[in-house]
């Protein structure tokens, strides 16, 4: 890929074709989805600690069982979505810069699986744990098929997403446009910004919101000593490469 100045059509072109690729890849994976949707819907029942899910709606479970098919599906070809993302994105990169794509591929889905699992394997249960906890003898819980698997998607969305923190810091400040000083001066503005981005993308219970901040909190530490490191060898790589300055 020649280092070159695309026009707004050309970039347009190429945003299309990335996307036909990742929609027919995900059409692909979430036929499969479907295919085993009985057993999945085992799984992450079992998973959430929940018996006996109900639907109110004549076509819930329809809608439902199309759009965990297709979470799945999203899930299965995230390393071809992840691909295509990486190569479009190199596309204004320049050609020194491009060589962190064939390494930040494959770490950025590592990255998104430990943070679904961590939802999945064990902020779910707890959260489950706790909310179910509130009922009474005369409170009977009730979740229905829909209300469960929005809650279980955007559980492990968020954490899937935001685990990719530490990454995009060394990515930035691998190019250049992230410093340590500029991600220590902004630390308490980010607290605020984490426990509220938190708060959306979470389920309305505290423990989500905490599971999830807390963290996102840690890893902002680690991308500060990410960044720290980067720009410490990126500043040692220029010095040595600095002509040495005879004196008169």
């Amino acid at each position: 890929m020649a280092d070159k100045e695309l026009t707004i059509v050309e970039h347009l072109s190429e945003l299309r074709r990335r996307v036909i690729y990742v929609l027919i890849s995900v059409l692909i994976t979430s036929g499969v989805g479907y295919h085993f949707i009985d057993e999945i819907l085992a799984f992450i029942t079992l998973a959430g600690k929940v018996e006996n899910l109900v639907f109110i709606n004549p076509t819930e479970a329809f809608f439902v069982i199309i759009k965990l098919s297709i979470l799945v599906g999203i899930i299965g070809a995230m390393p071809f979505i992840q691909y295509q993302l990486w190569k479009y994105i190199g596309i204004a990169l320049k050609k020194q810069e491009r060589k962190y794509i064939f390494y930040f591929g494959p770490v950025s889905l590592i990255l998104f699986l430990i943070g679904a699992g961590f939802a999945f394997r064990t902020v779910l249960p707890m959260a489950m744990r706790f909310l179910l906890s509130f009922s009474k003898d005369f409170i009977e819980p009730m979740i229905t098929l829909n209300a469960y698997v929005s809650f279980l998607i955007k559980m492990v969305t968020a954490f899937g997403v935001m685990f990719e923190l530490p990454l995009v810091v060394l990515f930035l400040s691998k190019i250049g446009l992230v410093t340590p000083e500029a991600l220590k001066k902004g630390r308490k503005y980010a607290v605020v910004v984490i426990f509220v981005v938190a708060a959306v993308l979470t389920p309305p219970d505290v423990i989500s919101q905490i599971m999830l901040a807390v963290p996102i909190l840690i890893l902002y530490e680690i991308s500060i000593w990410i960044c720290k490191s980067v720009t410490r060898k990126r500043e040692e790589q220029q010095n040595v490469g600095e002509p040495a300055v005879s004196e008169v």
